[in-house]
């Protein structure tokens, strides 16, 4: 029994491989132009013509050489083009096999390691191919294509375009019960180029889940980090603030009045401070639209939906005395809030003390 590690790195190779097949076939299909080629039936020539032509025109008929010669119009038609070469029905070995759902992801390897049983040449004699045909949701099974052709039957032909210098050939077979099968003729290759692009993805995929990791792991110390500078930061404006006001109010004048002056301003009512206690002190409710100081006193007019609570919060916050109502609250057009007006001292001294 596989251990739950290679199981799942197993599931995670069947994952990439999707998306890096996806991305091989964009990549060979952005990376150069298509063209069509056919074998002719008696196998001594090949017809040509474009994948994309818009104007329908005759093929290019070009012989094949039995030396492996590329004449000039092939090596035009073809140089630098991936080529879909058809052949003829009768060059095609034709299999079908039936495997279960599970393997649709192992296809490729399936079909090569039983290519000694489908096949009556050797491996190393052949090319060959393979495409799904069906899917059967009742029995779970899926139906594969498989073609398989001879390197004898599509050398000369292959010779050609590789002297042309054509990027690649993929040879579509006939197959009797579906549409034509692609056969690669450089699996090496294309197998190495896929294992690459599943190398990058995997690599891709570890980076960001390890960074995705070390983000969450450190995340506490950087949060702590960030509390500690802000604390200490804190504790500097504090202290810059003390001094400020220090600097501004001094405790002690250097004569008797100026001294007198002193203790009437520290005593009288900060209204900034008042204001600040007042944003504090009022329910979410309520808020203030006049406000005026004398006598040492705050009077507050504003809309609240409970008059009692802004009393309440008033008197709890220990900033303010002795608040009362002035006169009957008004209900609002809203049917919610009502106009009220308040009277009360505040504490708050302009030489930061609470009288």
């Amino acid at each position: 029994m596989a251990s739950p590690f290679t199981a799942a790195i197993r599931g995670m190779d069947d994952w990439i491989a999707g998306p890096a097949s996806l991305l091989d076939e964009l990549a060979r299909i952005k990376s150069s132009s298509r063209v069509v080629a056919r074998v002719a039936s008696d196998g001594d020539a090949l017809e040509i013509e474009p994948a994309t032509s818009r104007k329908p025109s005759a093929p290019l008929l070009i012989p094949i050489s039995p030396d492996g010669q590329a004449p000039a119009a092939l090596r035009t038609a073809v140089n630098g083009k991936t080529v879909h070469l058809g052949i003829p029905a009768n060059w095609v070995i034709a299999r079908r096999i039936e495997l279960p759902m599970e393997a649709a992801s192992h296809v490729e390897g399936i079909v090569s390691s039983r290519m000694g049983a489908l096949s009556p040449l050797p491996a190393s004699d052949i090319h060959f191919g393979h495409s799904v045909l069906g899917i059967s949701h009742e029995t779970l099974q899926i139906t594969v294509a498989v073609a398989i052709v001879a390197r004898s039957r599509v050398a000369a032909a292959l010779a050609c375009l590789n002297a042309a210098e054509a990027r690649q050939v993929v040879i579509s077979a006939p197959f009797p019960e579906g549409d034509a099968v692609k056969v690669l003729t450089q699996r090496q290759r294309v197998t190495g180029t896929r294992g690459r692009i599943k190398f990058v993805l995997a690599g891709v995929l570890g980076a960001s889940l390890v960074a995705a990791v070390t983000a969450v792991a450190i995340r506490p110390m950087i949060q702590n980090s960030y509390a500690e500078r802000r604390a200490a930061v804190e504790v500097r404006a504090e202290k810059a603030r003390r001094a400020i006001a220090l600097a501004a109010t001094p405790d002690k004048a250097e004569t008797a009045p100026e001294q007198e002056a002193l203790n009437i301003k520290d005593d009288a009512i900060s209204a900034l401070g008042a204001l600040d206690d007042l944003a504090e002190a009022l329910p979410m409710h309520s808020y203030a639209t006049e406000i005026a100081f004398a006598n040492g006193r705050m009077r507050l007019s504003g809309r609240t939906m409970d008059v009692p609570e802004v009393l309440t919060a008033l008197e709890s916050s220990s900033r303010f005395e002795d608040s009362m109502q002035v006169g009957s609250a008004l209900r609002g057009e809203d049917g919610l809030t009502s106009e009220f007006e308040v009277d009360t001292r505040p504490l708050i001294r302009t030489g930061g003390s609470l009288r």
